[in-house]
């Protein structure tokens, strides 16, 4: 039997007694859900200098959805502009949660960094 690891934290030491393994995996299609709360389209406005979100909500009505942007919220930083999101009660998902942190994180590099921003693609460095 081996002895319990500790790792030593900044704050805390922390006892390693790991239960599970797992390799980490997503699959676009099959995995991802549509929030019932809307959608978000994410620009970035270099020139100004900040990220803009269009918090979008749709209805179904036949064949026919109705799709209205509802609120624009802007900033300069994902985590403040996620955390808005959340605090408005426009994402109602875990998933969702996290997929917006990681466009927004895209998109702040993005502003920060010059690379140019196509919301759910890869990020592309321009070269000049």
């Amino acid at each position: 039997m081996s002895k319990n690891q500790v790792i030593k934290g900044r704050w805390y030491n922390i006892n390693k007694k790991i239960k599970k393994r797992l390799t980490a995996k997503y699959h676009k299609i099959k995995d991802w859900k549509m929030d019932p709360k809307g959608y978000f389209l994410i620009g970035v406005d270099k020139k100004k200098n900040f990220i803009q979100v269009g918090y979008c909500k749709f209805t179904r009505l036949g064949n026919s959805p109705i799709n209205d942007m509802v609120a624009i919220i802007k900033g300069k930083t994902a985590i403040e502009i996620v955390n808005t999101l959340i605090r408005q009660k426009y994402i109602s998902s875990l998933q969702h949660a996290a997929d917006m942190g990681i466009e927004l994180h895209k998109a702040e590099l993005s502003l920060k960094y010059g690379f140019r921003y196509i919301q759910d693609k890869d990020l592309v460095i321009d070269k000049k």
